[in-house]
């Protein structure tokens, strides 16, 4: 596991010429199982795991003021030390007219095999055209975990901490 920069993508890509590589990004603030899972089931999708991890002004701007609840230092520190992840990079700031634009240079760099989303991911058409263009299979994953798990989330945590 190892925190990476964009610089570093195509190396990547070059050193695991032969294998299956699977990308995904997303905010991961507080992380927890449900994540976890989506990890388990995006690695299981290939050989290498590379992960997006929004940066605190990324997630500002799609989660609210409020968020994020913890700093991207952090959360990049916990989704690296996860075992199913093999490399993980900091989003920076997004093109101000495409919020999208991190992925397009992730996608771009790192030639990935697999792209992976969750069903409720947002401007899935945008990223569906940009697979499409770049030549990446995307695997859109629905939303799912064991009942015992209770169907955990971020705002299910907050709310439930909020009302202790």
């Amino acid at each position: 596991m190892t925190q990476i920069t964009v610089q570093d993508l195509p190396g990547i890509r070059e050193e695991y010429k032969d294998k299956k590589i699977v990308f995904c990004s997303g905010s991961f603030d507080l992380t927890h199982v449900g994540h976890i899972l989506f990890f388990e089931d995006c690695k299981k999708l290939g050989d290498i795991l590379v992960v997006g991890v929004g940066s605190d002004n990324i997630v500002k701007k799609n989660k609210g003021d409020k968020r994020p609840i913890l700093n991207e230092f952090i959360r990049i520190k916990t989704i690296d030390s996860l075992k199913p992840v093999d490399y993980c990079l900091l989003d920076f700031v997004s093109n101000k007219d495409n919020p999208l634009y991190f992925l397009d240079v992730a996608l771009k760099e790192l030639k990935p095999d697999i792209y992976v989303i969750n069903e409720d991911a947002f401007d899935t058409p945008y990223r569906e055209e940009l697979c499409k263009r770049l030549n990446v299979k995307l695997s859109i994953l629905p939303r799912s975990c064991p009942p015992e798990f209770e169907g955990i989330s971020t705002t299910q945590i907050v709310d439930k901490v909020k009302s202790l």
